[in-house]
């Protein structure tokens, strides 16, 4: 029983020595993983800034696009109001002075 326990004592104290030097290699290269997630997180956060300074320059493009849109509208609408809608009074009148000019010539001829 004793060489039982003489046996259990020394594969403890194995078992010990390798968590020990497991633990010791593990503590050396945490320092570079931790400094590796804070470089990670550093970045991380300069991304998140910059890309919330464009997120302003998006909303203000948008809104340069928005009126943009509103001006050409607004343009077209200028356009009828100002050359279409007299242009097809124009061709109203041309259309009916040449039916009357038909109509004349043609009652004119005829006699």
């Amino acid at each position: 029983m004793t060489l039982c326990g003489i046996a259990i004592a020394v594969k403890a104290v194995k078992a010990l020595s390798e968590a020990q030097r497991l633990l010791e290699s593990t503590r050396l290269q945490m320092a570079p993983v931790i400094h590796d997630v804070t470089q990670i997180v550093a970045d991380a956060q300069s991304i998140v800034r910059a890309v919330d300074r464009e997120m302003d320059k998006v909303g203000d493009s948008l809104a340069a696009i928005r009126d943009t849109t509103r001006n050409v509208r607004d343009f077209e609408l200028m356009i009828q109001e100002r050359i279409e809608r007299p242009l097809l009074d124009i061709t109203a009148v041309l259309s009916a002075l040449v039916k009357g000019g038909r109509v004349f010539l043609n009652s004119f001829l005829r006699r």
